[in-house]
């Protein structure tokens, strides 16, 4: 054997171990490319996403699972509250939505040489949280639109009467809402849970609904529970009805609760009725009267009354009481005349300043009109300073007033209506108080001229519209004397208005209106059973003034103007 042969067998057994070394690293480069290609982009075998088992599928697969099973998940509204301001938020509409394939990937898919990750694919993998996208830009705009839904001020709860019912109304927290925090919280939120608390400050109101029911069981009930009986002494004895006392009662906010606030004079008005049942005498003012035809004075009579402030004293105490323990005593108080005997002195009455008579045909409807008139109107007494006023003291001139019908104007138009007539005793009271220089506060002349009266200082009437006025602007009283005369077939009639009082002027001066601008009207053809016969009546301009006199200067003039519209001719066929 040479040296040769006797070396190859060393060679072969040395190759031995690299052999069997490469042999294992082509295995297990054999496994591992196995195992890549194996795993290739699949999910860990083990892996879900909010539930749904993706392990083992390709990412595809995977992605499209998610986006399938989780599609309800991630559509579902938000619920977005703020101590109980509540609203839902679509997430489509806030920008947001489930980002499927970035959960697959954050799942573990995905190619890669890394053993571990070949391994973790293969034999891993485990629960994950769903992934979103988020628009920034739809979200805060979502968040902003939630907030001024619910944002505000505190509002207090309320309380009062609906009649002598006691309402409360709802008070509520006044809302801030943080815009950024909550935005955060909706995105962490979704996909997560469907319910997000806002964040918020929240400022409770002065006073809560809790605190007004408070006051309402134990102020305002009890307040309104039944009538509260007021003894007056020896006058007798009335009740504050529940209605008087609710009419009368407000409810104010004083250191963070509600307190009950009473208006003497509205609860004293709301018993008005049950305290003139009284046996008390009433207050009557100082007045000069015609007696005998002569101006005689009725002096003032003092009385007593229930006072305002001392009605409230006394039923405040009780108004939380019940049954027979809801009575409480009232003093009477003297109640003086508001015009005395000595003011009445000093305004007194000796003659008569200021008269007017007119004239009528004999018409029975002008018998009856002119006398109802005269009969309200007749020793009416002005006091200083106090406005007559026509249709407030005669009232409406209906039928069931005594009233019957009789012609007035209308649209140019002689018609007949209820109280026709009562003009004449208008334009009587107005010339009256004009020549006694009263202040004339509204008269309204007739648009057609009746050549029975003054051009321009005449006075129309229609209850109201149109009103007859003039105040006492002298410091003695007025009586007005009426005396209507009735018209009989072949004799006139007449209404004399006189003004008595204390002279102011000497005289008071009013010559006859100076008439320019004549007008005619047309001539009309009508028929039917209603069409009476009208003359033509002309128009034209009235100007005349009213002067006052003392010591024989003219103090003081007044310039007036009417103007009047031409009537038509009327007629019939």
């Amino acid at each position: 054997m040479t040296s040769t042969d006797s070396s190859r067998p060393r060679r072969n057994r040395a190759l031995v171990p690299v052999v069997a070394v490469a042999t294992v690293l082509l295995v297990l480069g054999g496994i591992y490319v196995a195992g890549y290609l194996l795993a290739g982009d699949r999910v860990p075998r083990n892996a879900t996403v909010a539930g749904v088992a993706i392990g083992g599928m390709a990412r595809a697969e995977a992605v499209s699972t998610l986006q399938r099973e989780l599609a309800d998940e991630a559509g579902a509204p938000l619920t977005v509250s703020a101590d109980g301001a509540t609203r839902e938020i679509v997430p489509a509409e806030a920008g947001l939505a489930l980002d499927a394939e970035a959960s697959v990937e954050a799942a573990g898919a995905g190619r890669s040489w890394n053993p571990l990750h070949i391994w973790q694919v293969l034999t891993g993998g485990g629960a994950q949280r769903p992934l979103a996208t988020v628009d920034e830009e739809a979200l805060a705009q979502a968040v902003d639109a939630y907030a001024e839904a619910v944002e505000g001020e505190p509002k207090n709860a309320t309380l009062g009467y609906d009649g002598t019912a006691v309402e409360v109304g709802e008070g509520s927290s006044g809302i801030t809402i943080d815009r950024e925090a909550t935005a955060t919280a909706l995105s962490q939120t979704y996909l997560r849970g469907t319910t997000v608390a806002a964040a918020a400050t929240v400022t409770p109101p002065e006073v809560t609904t809790e605190e007004a029911e408070q006051v309402a069981e134990e102020v305002a009930e009890p307040a309104v529970s039944d009538d509260v009986t007021v003894r007056a002494g020896d006058a007798g004895e009335f009740e504050v009805s529940p209605e008087a006392i609710a009419g009368a009662t407000t409810f104010e906010i004083a250191d963070g609760t509600y307190v009950a606030r009473y208006d003497a004079g509205k609860l004293r008005e709301g018993s008005e009725e049950a305290i003139d049942e009284l046996d008390i005498t009433e207050p009557r003012d100082a007045y000069w009267t015609l007696r005998g035809g002569r101006p005689q004075l009725v002096e003032a009579v003092d009385g007593t009354t229930v006072d305002a402030e001392k009605l409230l004293a006394a039923v405040e105490p009780v108004l939380t009481r019940q049954g027979e323990d809801r009575t409480a005593t009232v003093e009477l108080t003297p109640d003086k005349a508001d015009f005395t005997t000595e003011e009445a002195k000093k305004a007194q009455v000796t003659e008569v300043v200021g008269q007017f008579t007119t004239s009528y045909d004999h018409a029975d409807y002008r018998n009856i009109n002119l006398g109802e008139v005269a009969e309200r109107v007749d020793n009416h007494w002005l006091a200083p300073g106090e406005t007559f006023s026509m249709n407030d003291v005669v009232g409406e001139r209906t039928a069931a007033n005594g009233f019957v019908d009789g012609y007035v104007i209308q649209g140019g138009v002689l018609k007949k209506e209820s109280g026709g007539g009562v003009s004449q005793a208008a334009t009587t009271l107005f010339n009256a108080a004009f020549f006694a220089g009263l202040e004339d506060v509204e008269h309204h002349p007739h648009t057609l001229y009746f050549d029975r009266y003054p051009a321009g200082r005449e006075a129309t009437v229609y209850y109201g519209s149109l009103d007859l006025q003039f105040k006492n602007n002298t410091p003695y009283g007025v009586i007005i004397e009426a005396d209507r005369k009735k018209s009989a077939p072949g004799s006139r009639g007449s209404l004399t208005v006189k003004i008595w009082s204390t002279r102011v002027w000497d005289e008071v001066r009013s010559p006859d209106a100076e008439k320019t601008n004549f007008t005619s009207g047309r001539e009309l053809t009508k028929s039917g059973p209603s069409c009476e016969y009208q003359a033509p009546i002309q128009g034209f301009d009235a100007t005349y003034y009213r002067a006052f006199i003392k010591d024989g200067k003219e103090v003081k003039r007044e310039n007036y103007f009417w103007r009047y519209s031409p009537g038509d001719e009327i007629k019939c066929e």
